[in-house]
């Protein structure tokens, strides 16, 4: 059982929110038609969380872990907040400025915005929660990465829609960075003390891919589908493995299974884009999963999940 660091002013529930890890794509993912880096499934699939996590859930707070920020300090999980003395482009000091950290694409997607307020007192909270967890965990000035407003944009907002001038969630929203490390403990862990603020009325959302392999683009096309066949197999594996309930076990069975194992390595030539499923299966710890979308195109796979049952509210 870890521990709730209640400093912050949050309110206890009597149910808790669901858990949801995002296939993101490209930044193109960001546009509703696109040739490349999106799929219109998992757009259309992303669109209708947005509604359901605004409408229906109605958050006091966001918390997102992004396959984009991995920190570089052993063992350790970093709390992104804001540069107050940072107003271009922001609506208010406290909001999260936007990281292009994509290269090479049309200059209109650099002028994409997303408005979102971050909020000093939840990161404290929840680097204390992680703090007396066992997880070190510090504050780091630091924008949202593509990771998190690319996928939000769909989730929150009308496609193509011009820059509204105002916030696109009504409700703070902080990232936290991936743990130091590749090894799925402390990643399922950072997850299970992440969990504690789902009866508090906050939505834990994980981006990543649940297949990404960028180097075997141009191997696809010479396969049926032009899609590489690992895409298909590791994603079957990932079904199999959510027919059961979330468990830590379950994911390092992929690398102790000689067959998981190598279509894991060739869907994930590097850990980073899957380690936020493992956090998700962690804040759902012995929970359900659904998959609500999948899909493989090219050397990605496309998979959209939900740990725990929607609450009756």
């Amino acid at each position: 059982m870890t521990k709730r660091h209640t400093s912050f002013d949050l309110v206890q529930k009597d149910y808790k929110t669901p858990v949801f890890f995002l296939s993101h794509g490209g930044p193109t993912f960001m546009y509703p038609k696109t040739d490349f880096g999106g799929d219109t499934g998992a757009f259309n699939k992303t669109k209708s969380i947005g509604k359901y996590i605004r409408n229906i859930l109605n958050p006091d707070f966001l918390i997102v872990v992004s396959a984009h920020w991995q920190s570089n300090l052993k063992d350790t999980v970093e709390i992104a907040v804001p540069n107050l003395l940072q107003m271009d482009n922001k609506l208010d000091a406290s909001e999260n400025e936007l990281i292009y950290d994509f290269y090479g694409f049309p200059s209109d997607m650099y002028k994409e915005q997303f408005h979102s307020l971050s909020c000093m007192d939840l990161a404290n909270t929840i680097k204390q929660t992680l703090t007396e967890n066992g997880i070190k965990a510090k504050l780091t000035q630091r924008g949202i990465d593509h990771g998190v407003w690319v996928p939000f944009k769909p989730a929150f907002t009308e496609p193509n829609a011009a820059d509204s001038g105002n916030l696109d969630v009504p409700f703070p929203l902080v990232q936290v960075s991936l743990a130091g490390s590749d090894d799925f403990d402390i990643q399922f862990k950072l997850g299970q003390v992440l969990g504690n603020f789902r009866d508090k009325n906050g939505v834990i959302v994980c981006s990543g891919m649940s297949v990404h392999n960028l180097g075997d683009i141009g191997a696809s096309l010479q396969y049926p589908k032009q899609v590489v066949p690992y895409a298909f197999g590791f994603n079957e594996v990932l079904r199999n493995l959510f027919k059961k309930p979330s468990e830590l076990q379950s994911f390092k069975t992929i690398l102790t299974n000689e067959e998981s194992k190598k279509l894991y390595l060739k869907s994930h030539p590097s850990a980073e884009h899957f380690l936020p499923l493992v956090v998700a299966g962690g804040a759902g710890e012995k929970e359900e999963v659904e998959e609500l979308y999948n899909n493989e195109t090219f050397s990605l796979g496309w998979g959209i999940y939900r740990f725990g049952d929607e609450p009756k509210l």
